[in-house]
């Protein structure tokens, strides 16, 4: 059921100066309202108010938490007449019935025995007939028990609601509320997302400054500084109610944290899928969202239109895995690391440092070996090279790369297909030959199987030796059909070779020069550069440097690249 956030009562009335006050409470949550008008908020009014005729009681005062669940206490009503009771305004406090104060027995308990007893205040739970003022046994004895009934009974609410969102994400529905910034429900099946014109752009925008190399901060503040709203001021102001969990701050209303911007560069549902289950509660009692693991996802594909495009945001999520600044060097002009995450070492295979340094006012930034002089399992070479020489030579084997494919391109694509076919010729050929041995022998079994259980219903062999030779069999079935799937996975992914290469002849064909390396080209084009032990001394020491594309790997149509 939709409902509209209610404002509380009490906000219509200035309570600062009262004293003597009759909090009147009411509450219901969306499930509550399922039950019919009985549960209603204006009924429970109307029930309230005439309790507070009846027994004359002075200053009544409405509360209302309309589409609050009992389990949970942070409520918005609930709290501000907590708080007048703790400043000693309350004399009276009544609601329809023991549930309406909240479902969480050990809450319930405190505020009924401890909190409203303390600060002498009456308390009515009306349909339950107790009346702090009218104790009797019988009272005393059930308050407690029917608190304790009204936690089992948000307990079992709880698991037949998780049963069934779980239901709903295992079969491909959408479990979340309301979509994320960038998208708006459907206005004739709200079941449906559709794009947001306004917010979709900003989210492109995002994404297009994290592939040219900007930080969350620095997308952040680039957005505060052209008064771009963030998402939860812009769902307000377009008329929307506020997330859950999105608090009200004395922030710039165009403040984008790094935290928000990190959360809108890693959801998937801008690629067009839904994604379910991605976060978790830990009971019903605690509403706190927690992050599952990824393997824990239910993601299914293609079910909205898409802001993102694939490459991009396969592009993004790979630059964000890496630590792209020095804090001593940060924003520093000349001072960029530009191939973030990409440069390993050829020897003991770990990454390379970015080491950002000025001598005397000259620029001697490098790249250094991350194991280097560690003092275990370390490497016996920094392989260190200047990053001035590292994108003169990359920048040269892209231009190379570049002139070739421009002055003929047939000729390019046949040199990538030769090596691919050779790899795969080779591999294939060999995974192929194991793949039809071990399917053969696994049909082979089944016949073995099947003549031990004929012989042993003929008595030609015992129960004892059937069970023996059967499991030993069934074993090494076992082991060929793990073998068979994983030989299966490794020729599909061999036959995609041919897409691969299409996929990086479209990257690379958007570049008809190179006038200058950039960080968006570097990660389009680039896996790795791998940085090998330098050879000789002083003058002629040289470093080999290979270069691996994405999708192809290291072209051998090209040499080595040397440094000196």
């Amino acid at each position: 059921m939709n409902r509209t956030l209610t404002i509380p009562y009490y906000q219509q009335v200035d309570t600062s100066k009262l004293s003597d006050i009759t909090v009147v409470y009411c509450r219901l949550s969306q499930d509550d309202g399922l039950d019919g008008d009985s549960n209603s908020i204006i009924n429970q009014k109307n029930i309230l108010f005439e309790v507070v005729i009846r027994e004359k009681l002075p200053n009544p005062v409405l509360f209302v938490d309309d589409g609050f669940s009992g389990t949970n206490f942070d409520r918005p009503a609930i709290s501000e007449a907590l708080r007048l009771v703790e400043n000693g305004q309350v004399s009276n406090f009544i609601v329809k019935d023991l549930s309406r104060l909240g479902r969480s027995y050990i809450k319930v308990g405190q505020l009924t025995e401890i909190t409203f007893p303390s600060f002498d205040v009456r308390f009515i739970a009306l349909n339950d007939g107790i009346d702090s003022n009218k104790p009797n046994e019988t009272n005393s004895i059930f308050l407690p028990i029917k608190s304790l009934m009204d936690e089992m009974y948000a307990a079992d609410t709880s698991k037949k609601i998780r049963a069934v969102i779980q239901a709903k994400a295992r079969a491909g529905e959408r479990v979340t509320v309301n979509p994320p910034y960038g998208y708006l429900k459907d206005p004739d099946n709200p079941k449906n997302w559709i794009i947001d014109p306004v917010a979709s752009e900003v989210v492109k925008r995002i994404f297009q400054e994290a592939k040219s190399g900007k930080s969350a901060n620095e997308i952040g503040k680039l957005l505060e500084t052209e008064h771009i709203e963030k998402p939860d001021v812009y769902r307000i102001k377009n008329g929307r109610k506020p997330l859950s969990g999105v608090k009200n701050s004395n922030y710039s209303p165009y403040y984008w944290s790094r935290e928000t911007i990190t959360r809108l560069l890693g959801r998937e549902e801008y690629l067009g899928h839904t994604v379910n289950l991605r976060k978790r509660s830990k009971s019903y009692k605690d509403k706190r969202k927690l992050e599952n693991p990824k393997e824990n996802w239910l993601i299914f594909e293609n079910t909205h239109e898409a802001i993102i495009d694939q490459e991009t945001f396969d592009i993004v999520q790979k630059m964000r895995s890496h630590k792209r600044s020095n804090q001593r060097y940060k924003n520093r002009v000349g001072h960029e690391n530009l191939f973030a995450g990409l440069v390993f070492c050829g020897t003991c295979g770990r990454k390379h440092y970015f080491c950002p340094q000025e001598k005397n006012g000259l620029n001697h930034d490098h790249y250094k070996c991350s194991g280097y002089r560690k003092p275990i399992d370390g490497c016996e070479n920094p392989h260190y090279i200047q990053k001035s020489a590292l994108i003169e030579i990359v920048s040269d084997k892209l231009r190379q790369t570049i002139r070739e494919i421009n002055l003929n391109k047939e000729d390019f694509l046949k040199s990538l297909e030769k090596q691919s076919h050779a790899q795969f010729s080779k591999d294939n050929k060999r995974q192929h030959q194991q793949l039809q041995k071990e399917e053969h022998r696994s049909v082979e079994i089944d016949r073995i199987i099947q003549k031990l259980y004929e012989d042993n219903l003929l008595g030609k062999i015992s129960d004892e030796r059937f069970v023996k030779l059967s499991q030993t069999y069934e074993e090494e079935q076992k082991q060929l059909q793990t073998s068979i799937s994983n030989l299966t996975e490794k020729l599909a992914k061999q036959q995609e070779d041919s897409l691969n290469i299409s996929k990086f002849m479209a990257r690379i064909s958007k570049y008809t020069e190179l006038p200058e390396l950039t960080v968006e080209m570097v990660n389009e084009l680039i896996d790795k550069i791998v940085i090998h032990k330098p050879t000789g001394t002083k003058r002629n020491r040289i470093i080999q440097i290979d270069i691996y594309y994405n999708f192809i790997g290291k072209l051998n149509i090209e040499k080595a690249s040397q440094a000196d």
